[in-house]
């Protein structure tokens, strides 16, 4: 897993954040396939996500993401991309980091009531 301590890349303060997330690629480069995936959000902050999916997207692909949350039933969704891609060191999984570049005013109520837990 990264060291937080010396692998920093955000710019907005994160914190752990254990959540079901759903990511569609709008934007993609070649040779990937639009299709719904399913991940685990890792940690979060205002400016991004990081999740561990069983698939990795390659770097700069724009993707819809819809995070799940209790006191949101219809989810919270944002538009992000790919800034960063690490594999999983005992597992068959990728480790995302996820830039968050549209993120309405729903949006950002719900992760920042998220970011309160």
């Amino acid at each position: 897993m990264l060291n937080q301590q010396t692998d920093e890349r955000r710019s907005s303060e994160r914190v752990s954040w254990q959540g079901q997330v759903q990511m569609l690629p709008l934007i993609l480069l070649p040779p990937v396939l639009p299709s719904l995936q399913q991940a685990r959000g890792q940690d979060l902050s205002e400016s991004g996500l990081q999740v561990r999916s069983e698939r990795a997207l390659p770097l700069k692909s724009t993707v819809l993401i819809e995070m799940q949350a209790p006191n949101h039933p219809e989810g919270i969704q944002v538009i992000g991309s790919v800034i960063w891609v690490s594999p999983a060191a005992t597992e068959q999984h990728w480790y995302l980091g996820i830039e968050f570049s549209d993120v309405g005013e729903s949006a950002c109520h719900g992760i920042q009531a998220l970011l309160k837990r």
